[in-house]
């Protein structure tokens, strides 16, 4: 199941995130072949300002995915909806700073990407019309970047793909009738992509107003811990982007340097931007192992984010494998698409079959860099991003260029992937003291993490009778953990009474069956039971304050399990419920320091129940 989870929300945000580039694309494609060549080049050196500006959204969006992905694996549902709110908040703030230097310093944006009007002074005048008409659509690019990922994990895939499906058709219609009916030039077709992204983000933003959802705005007083956790937790995001934006920089310049026609620059466009559009596999996936990682890290849950890692890799490497062969085989029609001078479409498929070597490594290295993020391995995942996004590839790229030229240049896209991804293998295997041979050795979690194997239970409820059985083994392992002997069969009846009413009460969807995955664990003083299904949304405290006022004989064993419990938390994300629930009274020592009005009254329950 959890790979079900990895594999259908890494599909979705594949999707997604293909789809904001499908729409670039296609804006470079129609600028190519009805506006011309210059103006496509124009909007391609333009990228590495795009390309800051996802720099703040990416830090700003998956700070606040890690830590709300915390927050719902402990069950913190309020702090999560804030932090949210604090991210959103933030991002407008910083659009509006951005928009404000495009009005007053165009001349600065533009020589940050290499273009002076100096230089290039039939370029310059394109970059300005299309940054005018981008303008209106940056806030809607950095909100849309935030809440994204907060909306998939709150089981909210189908809003995104649709929120994505309308960036899509409206950046088409709006490309075509630009190019075709309105002539508007390259400022239409920057408006274009700007009401395309405002179309995503309205459908992105109806889905917090829906009645179910987990997420929502909180409104609340600023909190400096809250900005300083984002902050944190966004950070390897950040260097990742700057990394990858002065990559950029860098390799235009070389790209212009040794260019001898403006068909090495278109060259190295196309492969821009096919490399964009590849990579969201990567990207994807990536996300993936970041939200849901990040829950099960919260729990420190060591199987679960095994599971996790490990479905994340596989689903890497076959998306990847794909992709990458059909644009090897692909390259010259892909090409054609573009170009239409005989020397750049050469050297644009050229540069798409080296892209597409590199697209497995960088998938694979992908994922495992955000994987380390969702782990909090600050230190090996900015060592990472600054190798692979900046170091590596600009050195290849300079001694290939020196060499090669642009030919050089433009395949040492593969060249550093391959060498990076060696050298992560050399790094693990001098961590671990010997050449990797499990998902343990590249996982790198400290041996305390999740407790001691003796400390925790897994299991798989799929039928009553699996249900029964794992009640059994709750109670032999509470009383092996300290429990009191009538403790252990409170917890026993937890097992019975939520299992149970999940196999029953929680296939809505025409299932064959119900598939609940059960942990129970012991740590410092307290053992929790968590129990994770993939039924209907199912909150057992808010079914108990519904009905707490009602027929005393009703729903008694809930009313059980939420008058013993000490904490009940719930979270519903991703298509499942995680219901935590804890009693922390272990180890309380002999049977009389038991409070005994609380015992006579949980007695009388438990009498009831029976009779």
């Amino acid at each position: 199941m959890i790979a079900r989870m990895v594999f259908s929300t890494a599909v979705a945000l594949i999707f997604t995130q293909a789809a904001g580039t499908v729409a670039e694309l296609i804006d470079g494609m129609i600028t190519s072949r009805f506006i011309g060549q210059d103006a496509y080049s124009a909007v391609s050196l333009l990228r590495p300002f795009t390309g800051m500006i996802s720099l703040l959204a990416g830090f700003l969006a998956t700070g606040s995915q890690v830590v709300c992905a915390r927050l719902v694996g402990t069950g913190e549902h309020e702090e999560a909806n804030r932090v949210l709110t604090l991210s959103a908040g933030i991002a407008a703030v910083l659009s509006a700073a951005i928009l404000a230097g495009c009005v007053f310093f165009p001349r600065q944006v533009f020589s940050v990407c290499g273009v002076s009007v100096e230089k290039y002074p039939e370029i310059y005048p394109r970059m300005l019309e299309y940054l005018h008409g981008f303008m209106p659509g940056i806030p809607a690019l950095m909100l849309t970047r935030v809440l994204g990922p907060i909306v998939v994990m709150d089981d909210g895939k189908k809003n995104f793909a649709l929120s994505a499906t309308a960036l899509c058709l409206t950046n088409v219609a709006g490309d075509l009738l630009n190019a075709l009916v309105f002539h508007g030039g390259n400022f239409g077709m920057g408006l274009v992509m700007a009401v395309s992204y405002l179309a995503q983000l309205a459908v992105l933003a109806a889905h917090f107003f829906r009645k179910e959802s987990y997420f929502r705005f909180l409104w609340g007083r600023f909190s400096l811990t809250r900005l300083r956790n984002v902050a944190r937790a966004g950070s390897p995001t950040f260097v990742r982007k700057l990394a990858t934006v002065l990559r950029d920089l860098l390799i235009n310049r070389m790209n212009l340097a040794v260019a001898l026609s403006t068909a090495a620059i278109a060259a190295r466009g196309v492969q821009s931007d096919l490399n964009s559009l590849m990579f969201c596999v990567g990207m994807g996936v990536g996300q993936t192992v970041l939200a849901i990682g990040g829950i099960f890290h919260g729990a420190e849950d060591r199987k679960g984010l095994q599971r996790v890692f490990a479905a994340s890799l596989r689903t890497a490497l076959v998306i990847a494998g794909g992709a990458g062969a059909v644009c090897f085989a692909g390259a010259d029609l892909l090409a054609g698409l573009y170009l239409r001078d005989p020397e750049a479409v050469a050297l644009a498929a050229f540069s798409i079959r080296c892209m597409a070597v590199s697209l497995v490594f960088d998938a694979v290295l992908t994922t495992f860099s955000h994987y380390l993020q969702s782990v909090e391995n600050r230190t090996l995942v900015n060592l990472m991003n600054f190798g692979e996004r900046l170091i590596i590839p600009v050195l290849m790229a300079f001694i290939m260029g020196r060499f090669f030229g642009s030919r050089g240049v433009l395949a040492s896209i593969a060249v550093s992937k391959a060498l990076l991804a060696l050298t992560v293998l050399g790094i693990l295997w001098a961590k671990n003291g010997h050449f990797p041979r499990s998902w343990e050795d590249l996982m790198l979690l400290p041996k305390s993490f999740g407790g001691a194997e003796e400390d925790n239970r897994y299991a798989r409820l799929t039928s009553l009778e699996d249900v029964a059985a794992e009640s059994e083994a709750a109670e032999q392992f509470s009383l092996e953990h300290g429990a009191h002997v009538q403790e252990a069969r409170w917890i026993s009846l937890f097992v019975e009474e939520m299992g149970g009413n999940i196999i029953l009460h929680g296939n809505p969807r025409g299932r064959d069956r119900v598939y609940v995955d059960l942990r129970i664990y012991a740590s410092k003083g307290r053992i929790t039971i968590s129990l994770r299904d993939y039924g209907q949304v199912f909150d057992p405290w808010k079914f108990y304050e519904i009905h707490q006022g009602s027929d005393p004989a009703a729903n008694l064993g809930i009313r059980l399990v939420m008058r013993l419990a000490s904490d009940v938390r719930h979270a519903y994300t991703f298509n499942s419920n995680c219901i935590l629930i804890s009693y922390e009274s272990v180890n309380i020592g002999p049977k009389e320091s038991v409070r005994p009005r609380r015992l006579q009254r949980l007695k009388a329950l438990l009498r009831k129940r029976k009779a």
